[in-house]
């Protein structure tokens, strides 16, 4: 597997950014260090604890876009299945077509017969 060098700096940039919650929770950490008259030294509590959630986040946007991949497959196969069957039934209703021409063909001949028949 070829590793792309914008491609490796893009996921690393993804990856060292702060999300939402965590953002919110450095700011909660920094006020409470501000509050207790300690130097703030960038990880506290709070911004761990937004640093998991942004990470469930993640996780549940990730699934969500999974299930939805999933559903577009599957509705992709229905389509696809009921065009076979369709196909299908074309196929049979030219073949009783066919055969419906046939039977028609041989009737009038039969009644050319029946026509030009001596009493």
């Amino acid at each position: 597997m070829k590793i792309y060098p914008v491609l490796l700096v893009g996921l690393i940039g993804l990856s060292a950014c702060d999300g939402p919650h965590e953002k919110a929770g450095q700011k909660q950490d920094e006020a409470a260090a501000t509050a207790a008259g300690v130097e703030y030294d960038g990880s506290g509590p709070a911004e761990r604890a937004g640093q998991v959630q942004d990470k469930a986040d993640e996780a549940a946007r990730t699934a969500r876009e999974a299930s939805a991949n999933a559903l577009k497959a599957e509705a992709d196969s229905a389509k696809k299945q009921a065009d076979v069957a369709a196909e299908k039934l074309e196929q049979q209703a030219d073949d009783v077509r066919e055969a419906a021409e046939k039977r028609a063909e041989a009737l009038k001949r039969e009644a050319e017969q029946v026509k030009q028949a001596k009493p």
